[in-house]
């Protein structure tokens, strides 16, 4: 099997995991922090081993960089989860 086959096979993967696992949870962990409440262990948790799995993923994504604007908008997503939580705490 030549790297191509192997790449398609490992995005069709991340992309289920995504779908399925990963996105529900951002936009639970996104609801929550938009009502006033900051991260707890297990969000950060998550997204700690989430950013860390996205590093390991970055080659792939160079290899095909028609996923790079997806995985711009994901990261941008948690960015944006984080932010808020951290401002979220200053009113505490």
């Amino acid at each position: 099997m030549d790297q191509e086959e192997k790449d398609k096979g490992v995005i069709a993967v991340l992309l289920k995991r995504f779908e399925n696992e990963r996105y529900p949870r951002a936009q639970l962990i996104k609801a929550k922090v938009d009502k006033g409440a900051v991260l707890d262990e297990l969000d950060m948790s998550f997204i700690e081993q989430t950013l860390e799995d996205a590093h390991q993923e970055m080659a792939i994504i160079l290899r095909h960089p028609e996923y790079a604007s997806l995985a711009k908008e994901i990261m941008l997503m948690y960015e944006e989860i984080m932010s808020k939580s951290q401002q979220n705490s200053k009113k505490i």
